[in-house]
């Protein structure tokens, strides 16, 4: 497979496992029976994971800190790795033979196509797999067609910045402890200034072509910046603070960078913090 290592050199002194345990309030206990897992399924198939891969999925609570109760998506146990998928060909963006009436099932082994799946989606509408690049940190890839052959396309950069990302998200999907708004553009300019008022956090990919974040000082303040659906459309922003004065800082300090339009919480039953904020910054 082709391989798409790209790594912002910002960003590369970070622990990322550990600081997303840090965020999640996890103890960084290790499993026994999820090392030997991890030790069978690397004799089976001749080849070492992945450092990072293999370190997360050492810990006891490796996949409860990633699908917590509340996050609907399938994060694979370990006991799940590695093991041989099916898929439906032809996919849906690829031509039909005309003597075919319905799609086929078919079997896939991930690994030999040098692939880890690790994730699907709620509704099942992406997967994501690591790429086995022979890196000890290697990239995330994400398909719209399951788990098959080809399709792939770059997701994050690393598989522990992606750890990160998921932990650090958690708190913007909870609708009533943000602020949402819209930026008409977002210049590189205007990310530079952000990277400099603030921290720079690990870009994903997705539907949005970039899902962009920042922080304050140890994550309690946190932007999320994500590019439009299509050409010309607005980017949205989306603001979380752990008290209504840091929510209010965060907003002082980006609102003169992206010139953002109405501020408004994100829920219509917001939290005590953001309606605490919204009052403040309305008196």
């Amino acid at each position: 497979m082709r391989k798409t290592r790209y790594v912002d050199e910002r960003l590369r002194d970070m622990d990322y496992l550990a600081t997303a345990l840090a965020l999640a309030a996890a103890r960084p206990e290790r499993s026994d029976a999820a090392i030997a897992r991890l030790d069978a399924l690397e004799a089976q198939h001749g080849q070492a994971l992945p450092r990072s891969v293999r370190d997360w999925y050492a810990l006891a609570a490796a996949t409860t800190i990633l699908e917590p109760a509340r996050h609907a998506d399938h994060v694979y146990p370990v006991e799940s790795l590695g093991r041989p998928e099916t898929f439906y060909w032809p996919t849906d963006d690829e031509e039909w033979p005309e003597d075919l009436d319905e799609q086929e099932e078919r079997e896939f082994a991930p690994l030999a196509h040098d692939l880890l799946p690790f994730l699907q989606e709620n509704q099942g509408v992406y997967c994501l797999a690591v790429q086995l690049d022979g890196s000890e940190d290697p990239p995330v890839l994400l398909s719209w067609d399951g788990v098959q052959p080809g399709g792939w396309l770059p997701h994050a950069d690393t598989f522990a910045q992606w750890v990160y990302t998921r932990v650090w998200d958690f708190a913007l999907l909870r609708g009533s402890g943000m602020l949402q708004a819209t930026a008409t553009q977002v210049t590189a300019a205007e990310l530079e200034t952000l990277g400099r008022r603030l921290e720079a956090r690990p870009v994903t990919r997705t539907d949005r072509e970039e899902q962009r974040r920042f922080a304050g000082p140890g994550d309690e303040q946190r932007l999320l910046l994500l590019s439009p659906w299509a050409d010309g459309g607005d980017w949205s922003a989306y603001l979380w603070a752990s008290t209504a004065d840091l929510l209010i800082d965060l907003v002082d300090t980006v609102r003169p960078v992206l010139a953002l339009g109405e501020v408004r919480a994100a829920s219509r039953e917001p939290s005590g913090t953001v309606r605490h904020a919204l009052e403040r910054m309305c008196a």
